[in-house]
């Protein structure tokens, strides 16, 4: 951690901003960080937030006369919460973005009913309106406190493509909005609190950047910004070598490498999403995963290195995962074989968990989440329609249990997988299919969905997790 950065970035999740209590103590610990370095808050909205505008809009699409109903709902919520943290002279400014936001909202729904359709655009304006609310509040309770402290919204920082609901960021034009908005007021002695999950396009036109994508906006500030580090403050320990629920012995790992918490987050670990760790591993910059809650355990720690401990870092597990089998005909070679049907889930929007080939038998296989297989509908309708044009076929579908065995020494020749095998085949675990993981860290193993939790406790198990 190199001292010439000084800068620290703390990001704030829904439930670390819930509540009138979860805010005040997310304040006070940011005003402590504050008082040593310079820092920045990034926020989500307060929690549930987010779902309540999405259901509303779709509601308001609907032609459901009740959606104004919600609207007052979000109103009451957070002009209770702005009464419980802010002092008079506060409350004003809060109450000026609270009624922009709210009109803003009703305006999209209106047009939303009438139209009847609520499209990507327009959901992305919606959206993220929590976020703007929830980052006025947050400021002004860190001026109550005596931080001077400053709401940013993030469509003048972030600067992304036009692919609503999921937007790419530009990078260097990012990299000089943060330098020329955010390095000023750093200088000069203030907070600056950004809200998450926001971004625009060059034109201006508000975006997001993936559903629970304000870690992402927080790790990337922190590595185009060089900070020192980049804490999550979240409602969990860190991350787990388990899922509890299935292993009631796991614990919090004291620290990752990158790598491995990427495998973590792409296969099931849900504290923090692997997109969002790109943005640090490729700076270096230190990411750590805390509970707003537990402030005295020290979380995780994700770093480059790892700490020389056992080879399997972590197992998780995704159940109700589908994995689908599909076949060319002869005259189909492997690679126009990957090529159409990867070509297919590209355009789907579609991102398998895993892929897997067999260039004897001319089949491909891949996994698609619970949230992904209604698209496999589509893809099934296409197969039968267009197969004697396209040469492909569906050949099988199955439900699976999804287990993940994560680790450094996966990247070297070790027996780390002989030792799962033999865990998994004392247990009588079958394994209907593995493949390697994307950063070369993990091994994943689809299994009968009845024996998930027995593969995942064989493993815990067998490298003593």
């Amino acid at each position: 951690m190199g001292s010439h950065r000084r800068l620290r970035v703390l990001k704030f999740g829904g439930t670390s901003v819930g509540d009138a209590g979860s805010i005040r103590r997310a304040a006070r610990r940011a005003a402590s960080t504050a008082s040593r370095q310079r820092t920045i808050v990034v926020v989500s909205a307060m929690a549930g937030t987010t779902n309540l505008l999405l259901q509303t809009a779709c509601a308001a699409a609907a032609r459901d006369r009740r959606w104004p109903e919600a609207i007052e709902q979000m109103r009451r919520r957070h002009e209770e919460t702005a009464r419980s943290l802010l002092p008079a002279a506060e409350l004003p400014r809060f109450t000026r973005t609270l009624n922009q936001a709210l009109e803003t909202f009703e305006s999209m729904c209106r047009g939303f009913a009438l139209v009847g359709e609520a499209t990507p655009r327009g959901l992305d304006t919606v959206s993220s309106l929590g976020e703007l609310v929830s980052a006025e509040l947050f400021a002004g309770r860190m001026r109550a406190s005596g931080v001077r402290a400053e709401a940013i919204d993030a469509t003048g920082l972030i600067v992304t493509d036009d692919r609503y609901g999921d937007a790419n960021v530009f990078i260097e034009p990012t990299q000089a909005r943060l330098k020329r908005r955010l390095l000023p007021l750093l200088r000069r002695g203030l907070l600056p609190v950004v809200t998450g999950f926001r971004g625009a396009t060059r034109e201006g036109v508000p975006t997001t950047l993936g559903r629970g994508s304000s870690d992402y906006t927080a790790t990337l500030l922190g590595a185009l910004l060089d900070a020192d580090e980049v804490t999550i403050w979240s409602d969990v320990d860190g991350v787990m070598t388990a899922d509890p629920r299935l292993v009631p012995g796991a614990r919090v790992i004291p620290r990752l490498t990158y790598g491995e918490a990427i495998e973590l987050a792409f296969f099931g670990a849900k504290v923090i999403h692997w997109k969002a760790i790109l943005p640090v591993m490729e700076r270096r910059v230190p990411l750590r995963v805390r509970n707003s809650f537990r402030p005295s355990v020290p979380g995780t720690l994700i770093v480059a290195e790892s700490a020389g401990r056992s080879a399997v870092a972590a197992v998780t597990a995704v159940a109700r995962v589908r994995l689908v089998t599909v076949r060319g005909e002869r005259s189909l070679g492997p690679v126009e074989l990957a090529t159409r049907v990867l070509g297919w889930l590209g355009t789907s929007g579609v991102h398998p968990l895993l892929l897997m080939q067999s260039s004897a038998e001319g089949s491909l296989a891949f996994a698609l989440t619970h949230e992904e297989a209604p698209a496999l509908a589509g893809l099934t309708q296409q197969l039968f329609h267009r197969h004697r044009l396209d040469g492909v076929v569906l050949h099988a579908s199955q439900e699976v249990g999804l287990v993940t065995a994560i680790g450094a020494e996966f990247r070297h020749p070790t027996d780390v997988t002989a030792r799962i095998f033999g865990a998994l085949a004392r247990r009588r675990v079958q394994v209907l299919a593995v493949a390697n993981g994307p950063s070369g860290q993990g091994v994943a193993l689809a299994v009968p969905p009845a024996m998930l939790g027995a593969a995942v406790g064989a493993i815990h198990r067998e490298f003593r997790l």
